[in-house]
């Protein structure tokens, strides 16, 4: 039983450092939509093509709210909103783990 322990908080302490290196991130899902810019002149108000556009969007009491990306910040912001799916992931990892360890202990 308590090699089996000694092998969990192995593999708990492995993600939690992980998760130290995992960096920046940001909580929500990454957006592409179009729209229409603010030029009168534009051919996106005619019938002309619409302006591609991110956003990052997320929920609050249960609203959902949109953050706009500025042009250059995409990459760096898809970058962000996928550490953060991997960051919950890790955590999903080490609370099963935790369970796993909580377990052992009720077998005594």
């Amino acid at each position: 039983m308590e090699i089996k322990k000694q092998t969990l908080q192995a593999q708990r302490n492995k993600l939690i450092s992980r998760i130290s290196k995992l960096n920046p991130w940001i909580e929500g899902s990454v957006v592409t939509t179009t729209r229409i810019c603010g030029k009168k002149n534009c051919a996106c108000h005619r019938d002309g093509p619409k302006h591609p556009v991110m956003y990052v969007t997320w929920k609050e009491s249960g609203k959902t709210i949109s953050l706009y990306v500025p042009k250059g910040l995409e990459a760096e912001v898809s970058k962000w909103a996928l550490n953060y799916k991997k960051l919950k992931e890790m955590i999903r990892e080490i609370s099963n783990i935790q369970k796993d360890i909580v377990r052992l202990r009720e077998k005594r």
